[in-house]
């Protein structure tokens, strides 16, 4: 239920008001009235309404003037202001603060009741896009959160003297482009590590919302980094070098590095770590053990690598022993990061799984909550890759080929079929090379091109937003027709190519 406040200098109004309507029929519980502006100030810090119905004129502090007040706090409170004849242009500079709820004196009850469900309706709908872009960022910091364990696992088990391979990793994150921020703080023992975090994590959420901040803890050091982002850091440096241990008198010792990318973070940070026994990955508070599954990383390593060469499509040996060295993993977390080092090592350079497929099931691999479904997923999935070259193989006819490569590039044609290929392109018989194609494929024509549409489409909406459609519709092969590009990507894909979007990008 929404929480109501009213607030009006005429007490007759604001009595008539608060009387009159039957509040709880609209979801809406009226917590309170006041009768000049400061006192309302007061209530909406205190109460924290969802709807607040103001006058405009009001002594101490007026409607207009409490609006711009709230605007500069986190609160998220909807306004309807109550204005006179005279004083409508004057009521129009809300607008500003987003305001676009008025109601002309005198009122009767039946506009009062339309305005709130109007803002009832506003509200629930800013607030489940609020949750749904709160739940797409939560997928995609888990998504890189996962990619970064992954990087860290590698660069602590290789040699010194071993070369890094970034290419596995760069599909997912920016890590030759984007400059780094990395902090320590020594002498943190382990029972203040929580008390630390929190008042880091509160402090970018206030200061840099969107920064994801990234953390290690080894033996009595938290290691902090994060996206560079300000051409100076003296109030973030002056606030690291005063954090609170509490009653505790302690001092810190706090450095901060930057670096002109993440790759060279990550191998200056692997350096100085992998001496340590035990080091912990942070995933918000949570910290997740690296070190202490050395054995099974080398070993699952070990059975990609071996599953990557085998020749035979079943590789059942193999399967079955991955399987039981899965079985040994009895945390959730280690098993995603363990999962998604697999996913990655068999998708990198793999000509018959892109990126973006990749990186779609990597998003829903960290939706999981199940370990076992989590464990029966991956197999599912591994399986599925080293199938792949053989549902689909390599060697084609000469012709067939040459149908791929025309489709590959005629894509944006509305009109692509195989009857025009086969005469007007390879000069054959149309169901010749229909029964060939479906032959040497596995697939129908006609699922083999909506297939490679919808690859095309996803790739594209990944890097544009939900204006661009109409273009990709057409880029496509959907013509100047973007409601027929949305059906058959939803047909395909289980979502509408706007909702592709926001999932893709975080809800950027």
């Amino acid at each position: 239920m929404l929480k109501l406040m009213i607030a009006d200098d005429e007490r007759m109004i604001r009595e008539s008001i608060s009387t009159l309507i039957d509040w709880k029929s609209l979801g809406i519980e009226l917590i309170g009235t006041c009768s000049d502006g400061i006192e309302a100030y007061n209530m909406i810090l205190d109460e924290t309404p969802d709807i607040v119905l103001t006058d405009i004129r009001m002594p101490g502090l007026s409607g207009l003037d409490l609006v711009s007040r709230i605007s500069q706090t986190d609160l998220s409170t909807q306004f309807i202001i109550l204005s006179g004849f005279g004083e409508f242009e004057y009521a129009k500079q809300a607008m500003k603060y987003r305001v676009h709820h008025y109601l002309l004196k005198p009122c009767n009850e039946g506009q009062i009741i339309e305005s709130m469900k109007d803002v009832v309706k506003e509200y629930y709908h800013r607030r489940a896009f609020q949750d749904l872009k709160d739940r797409q960022k939560a997928l995609t910091d888990n998504l890189h959160h996962s990619v970064l364990a992954n990087a860290i696992n590698e660069g602590i088990f290789l040699q010194e003297s071993s070369e890094r391979e970034w290419d596995s990793y760069s599909g997912f994150m920016d890590f030759f482009n984007t400059g780094y921020e990395m902090c320590y703080l020594h002498y943190l023992e382990e029972e203040y590590l929580t008390v630390v975090l929190e008042q880091v994590y509160f402090y970018m959420k206030e200061h840099a919302p969107g920064i994801t901040v990234y953390s290690l803890y080894v033996k009595n050091t938290l290691i902090l980094f994060f996206e560079s982002h300000q051409v100076t850091y003296e109030t973030f440096d002056a606030f690291m070098k005063s954090l609170s241990l509490g009653e505790l008198s302690v001092e810190l010792q706090y450095i901060r590095t930057t670096f002109p990318n993440l790759s060279g973070l990550i191998e200056t940070l692997t350096s100085k770590v992998r001496r340590y026994g035990m080091i912990y990955f942070m995933n918000g508070l949570q910290p997740v053990p690296i070190c202490n599954y050395k054995n099974l990383i080398a070993k699952i390593e070990q059975l990609t690598t071996s599953l990557m060469q085998s020749k035979d499509p079943q590789a059942d040996v193999f399967l079955e022993e991955l399987k039981s060295t899965l079985d040994n993993i009895n945390n959730l977390d280690f098993l995603k990061q363990a999962g998604s080092r697999m996913v990655i090592k068999f998708t990198t350079g793999n000509r018959y799984y892109s990126s973006l497929e990749a990186t779609e099931y990597l998003m829903s691999l960290n939706e999981q909550t199940d370990i076992e479904n989590l464990r029966s997923m991956l197999l599912e999935k591994i399986f599925h890759i080293l199938k792949r070259p053989y549902e689909n193989p390599q060697s084609c006819s000469t012709f067939i080929e040459k149908v791929m490569q025309y489709v590959e590039t005629n894509l944006n044609n509305p009109n692509l079929t195989l009857k025009w290929i086969a005469e007007n392109y390879l000069f054959m018989n149309v169901d010749y090379v229909s029964a060939r194609f479906m032959k040497e494929t596995k697939q129908k024509f006609s699922n083999y091109l909506t297939t490679l549409r919808i690859q095309k489409a996803k790739q594209l909406l990944t890097k544009g937003n939900a204006e661009q459609i109409q273009m990709v519709a057409e880029q496509v092969g959907c013509g100047n027709n973007p409601q027929y590009f949305s059906q058959i990507f939803k047909k395909h894909t289980g979502m509408t190519p706007s909702a592709f979007i926001k999932k893709m990008n975080g809800g950027e």
